[in-house]
């Protein structure tokens, strides 16, 4: 069945955490491992329907499809969900806490509690208002970026008062500030604060300069023009390099075509230059979503998603818990950025001649990204002070950002005026994320450099990451990949020097 004829239904979420609250009765007076057990899976089981169906709605509403309805009821999500996730967690608490806790994690892996803290949800009748807040704050943001003409003044004031609503959030929750709730949700188990400081200072340092070097030279890095003209063109391209990929690719791919999981067209309320991947649990599927106007940059930005939902589905084949399915972020961005990297031999299907051109291309736009990646990480790091006016955020963000992209000079009239503030959904949709994009694309360098020397080794190490999902830490990740610790002695130089190298020779 096409995912155009999947029927949504709107969660009866009285009636969810009614069961999630029976369920937990039922843990609390089990008498056995299996009756223990068979609860705290009828939990999870209702968590992946609930999610599913609104994965629906919310895939619709992204698209711009049925727009004032889907938006309705993510507005109801936003309002639902906190004090569902709230008895959720008060299950998990109760398994982690119980004497069944070894049985499950035998059963299931030691990976199984450590999204305790990263999935905390309230704790209060304070922490569910602030969650249901912050909802409907990012949604806000997300109808005005629609706009053509967007509302510079209203767009500040929905980001001055996230910040404020994330900082009482991590008050609530007894944190000293927001970025250790921040860290907390992005599944930073592995790392804190220290690795991606001296990791920005690694990058300002060996790469800011080159990317500096190879600017000065005046050349033009547009991308060239895609051979798809609409995005049935392209889907079959993607479609035919993931057939001869491997096995596992093509039966993915085949699935994604039949059941038309992905929208690539442009249409009214759908976001511009909205790539993304969403994930439907209860049929272990993932759903591709972009505006393809016929850029050949826009094909990456496809392949990526497609590699996405590749390790979504993939994992989920082999992994028994919906919350294993998935890494941290800066892991899952291995993922989708490696298939962008293994897509260069099929460059011809997607931009003909221009191979290139386009490999030049996409080295100097990652690497140009490592630098500016790392500015929005350093500003985000910084920008949760609620004493901060806008002009004093807009100079916060000139002096990091001048440091970093030297190249992108912000005048001074746009720091006093106001408006120069960064404008990155990242920071409203999924705070501290973006950096993962960074310590992911050191790996992905990596395999890349691999693919050059033992391909086969390559696609190995790569199926065993994806296959691995969430159930393992990202140090024990990395070791299954055969892949070095960005944060550990020179490991961004030795990896990036290469890279570099091989654009010089392409200019």
């Amino acid at each position: 069945m096409k995912f155009s004829e999947w029927s949504y239904t709107r969660p009866d979420y009285s009636a969810v955490k009614k069961k999630i609250s029976d369920c937990k009765s039922k843990m609390q007076n089990a008498g056995s491992y299996q009756m223990f057990r068979d609860a705290w899976m009828d939990v999870k089981k209702e968590i992946e329907y609930m999610v599913y169906q609104e994965e629906i709605i919310y895939i619709r509403h992204l698209c711009g499809i049925d727009y004032q309805y889907s938006l309705g009821e993510v507005e109801i999500q936003n309002r639902e969900e906190p004090s569902v996730y709230a008895l959720r967690d008060e299950c998990n608490r109760i398994a982690a806490a119980s004497g069944y806790r070894r049985e499950l994690e035998r059963e299931f892996g030691n990976r199984i509690f450590a999204h305790l803290d990263q999935h905390r949800a309230a704790e209060s009748s304070d922490s569910i208002r602030l969650q249901s807040e912050e909802s409907a704050l990012k949604l806000q943001y997300r109808k005005l970026m629609v706009k053509d003409n967007r509302d510079d003044e209203a767009l500040y004031q929905v980001f001055r008062k996230l910040i404020e609503i994330r900082c009482e959030l991590a008050d609530s929750f007894g944190y000293d500030s927001y970025i250790d709730l921040g860290y907390l949700i992005q599944g930073r188990q592995d790392y804190g604060t220290k690795e991606p400081a001296d990791f920005r200072r690694n990058i300002q340092k060996y790469v800011t300069l080159a990317v500096a070097d190879i600017k000065a030279k005046g050349i033009d890095y547009d991308y060239p023009p895609a051979i798809a003209a609409n995005p049935g063109e392209l889907i079959s391209a993607i479609a035919a390099m993931f057939k001869d990929l491997s096995y596992e690719t093509g039966s993915y791919i085949e699935e994604m075509t039949q059941k038309e999981l992905y929208d690539l067209e442009t249409r009214a309320n759908k976001r511009g230059n909205l790539f993304t991947c969403c994930m439907l649990p209860y049929e272990k599927l993932p759903f591709i979503i972009g505006n393809y106007t016929g850029n050949g940059m826009e094909t990456g930005y496809t392949v990526h998603e497609f590699g996405h939902g590749f390790a979504f589905y993939t994992a989920a084949r082999k992994q028994p818990l919906y919350e294993l399915h998935r890494s941290s972020p800066a892991v899952n961005e291995i993922h989708s950025k490696t298939m962008e990297h293994f897509m260069f031999p099929y460059l011809k299907m997607f931009v003909g001649e221009h191979k290139k051109e386009y490999i030049r291309n996409h080295l100097m736009q990652q690497l140009e990204n490592l630098a500016y990646r790392c500015a929005i990480d350093e500003f985000e790091h910084l920008m949760y002070d609620r004493n901060m006016s806008r002009v004093q955020l807009c100079e916060l963000w000139a002096d990091i950002s001048n440091r970093y992209t030297p190249w992108n000079r912000i005048s001074p009239e746009d720091i006093h005026q106001g408006k120069c503030w960064p404008r990155q959904t990242h920071i409203v949709e999924s705070p501290f994320y973006y950096i993962q994009y960074d310590i992911a694309q050191i790996s992905t360098y990596e395999f890349y450099l691999k693919m050059k020397s033992n391909y086969e080794q390559a696609w190995s190490d790569y199926m065993r990451l994806c296959s691995e999902g969430g159930s393992k830490s990202y140090q024990e990740l990395l070791e299954t990949a055969h892949l070095s610790n960005p944060f550990i002695g020179s490991a961004v130089e030795d990896i990036c020097h290469p890279i570099v190298d091989e654009l010089y020779s392409l200019l």
